[in-house]
Order: structure tokens, then C-alpha cells, then sequence
């Protein structure tokens, strides 16, 4: 299997859960600062148009691949990591490490409304994970600074990151220096409890790795005229 693949010059991690989650445990011993970001295929149509969501791409340490979408749009595309993948094994792997490890969370999203919901949804899941607080970015009217003291007065083990992206890639790029943390997880719009029409979703993840597909033939071809 793969381990990493290369899409528009951006490096992913195509590691299995068990891989990954191991990896990421030994770095946190250092009491260092590390990031995990899990990406999806209109995270990756930004790149091109968005360079801190290029530099984001690049310099976090873990990329967790979010779609299957992605594997099939380069054909590296195995059993085990699509049943991982579209299950959000990962997801649900590190949640469970850092309720069992008592890990403190500190849970960053954009609306009031979808952070609070998100808050919800892990609390009831994992009953004894301990969210010290939370914070809706679009509340705070620009003042940054304001949400950043207010995460590292907590000093987390965990910022859990639910903001979209570019939202998401733009905050860690602009304030990664000025965190107090252990660890970044940003997961995006991800849904801890989803319901939806499997096949309207479907045909529109069809859609999304056809068009992903298009953007990287055109990538591999103004990169051969260079």
C-alpha cells in the first residue's frame, strides 16, 4: 500500500488508522506543539487558489485523508484504507485515546450554532472527554487575539478544530506560534452523528473526485509545460 500520495504538490499521508495513531502518540511524549489536519477533496481544490491553505497543507505534520474520493481520483485506492475512510476510523480512534488518556479539549468552530452542536454530539459519545471550554470564531468579530489568550488561559492538551476551510487553514497558519497546546486536530465540517441521503451523497462525491480529477490533469500538465 502507498504511504504517501502526491496530489498538486501536496504530500498526504495514506498510513492506516493504527499507523497513524501510533505515530502521533510517540511525538506528543515531547511535550512539544504537533498538528493533525483531516483533508478533503474541496480542501484540496482550494490550493491552487489559496496559498496559506498550500502552506497549511505542507507544514502540518499529520494529514488524515477524509474522502475515499481522493484515493480513487489518483487510483491508489485499497480495500482496508476505504473502509477506513469512510467509516472516519480515524476520527473516532483519537477521540477514544484522548477521553481514555483524560486529554483536556478545547473546541474552536465558526457559528455558536454548529460549535455548540458539535460539543453536544462528542459529549455524548464520549461522556468523560473533558471540553474545558469552547469558542465560536464568527462571534468574535475579528478580534483574533481575543480567541487565541482565551485557549491558551486553558492551556489544552487538544485544540479540536471544527472550522471550514479556508477558515480553518488561515487560523493555524496566522496563530500555530501563539498556541499553547499539545495538539492541533483540525476535522473540518466533519459530523460526529450524520444522516443524509447515501445516494444524493453519492452521485455528489462522484462529482466532486470527477471534477478533483480534472484539477489535477490540468496540475500534472502546467507542470510539464514549465
Amino acid at each position: 500500500m502507498i504511504k504517501t500520495i502526491d496530489i498538486a504538490g501536496i504530500q498526504l499521508d495514506n498510513y492506516t488508522v493504527r499507523e497513524t495513531i501510533m505515530q502521533i502518540e510517540q511525538k506528543m511524549s515531547d511535550k512539544g506543539f504537533h498538528t493533525i489536519e483531516e483533508v478533503n477533496m474541496d480542501t484540496l481544490m482550494m490550493v491552487e487558489s489559496d496559498e496559506v491553505v498550500r502552506e497549511a497543507l505542507t507544514t502540518v505534520e499529520h494529514t488524515v485523508i477524509a474522502e475515499a474520493g481522493i484515493l480513487d481520483a489518483v487510483g491508489a485506492n485499497s480495500y482496508q484504507r476505504k473502509h477506513e475512510i469512510e467509516h472516519h476510523d480515524f476520527f473516532f480512534e483519537m477521540m477514544k485515546r484522548i477521553e481514555r488518556n483524560r486529554k483536556t479539549v478545547f473546541l474552536i468552530g465558526d457559528s455558536q450554532e454548529h460549535t455548540q452542536q458539535m460539543f453536544d454530539q462528542i459529549r455524548e459519545r464520549y461522556p468523560k472527554c473533558e471540553i474545558s471550554s469552547m469558542e465560536a470564531l464568527d462571534e468574535c468579530q475579528g478580534a483574533v487575539d481575543a480567541v487565541v489568550n482565551e485557549i491558551n488561559s486553558y492551556t489544552p492538551d487538544v485544540i479540536l478544530s471544527v472550522l471550514p476551510s479556508p477558515k480553518q487553514e488561515h487560523f493555524l497558519v496566522e496563530n500555530r506560534e501563539k498556541l499553547s497546546a499539545g495538539l492541533w486536530y483540525g476535522i473540518g465540517t466533519f459530523q460526529v452523528q450524520k444522516t443524509k441521503n447515501r445516494i444524493a451523497g453519492g452521485i455528489r462525491n462522484l462529482i466532486r473526485t470527477h471534477k478533483l480529477e480534472k484539477r489535477l490533469n490540468q496540475y500534472s500538465q502546467n507542470q510539464e509545460s514549465v
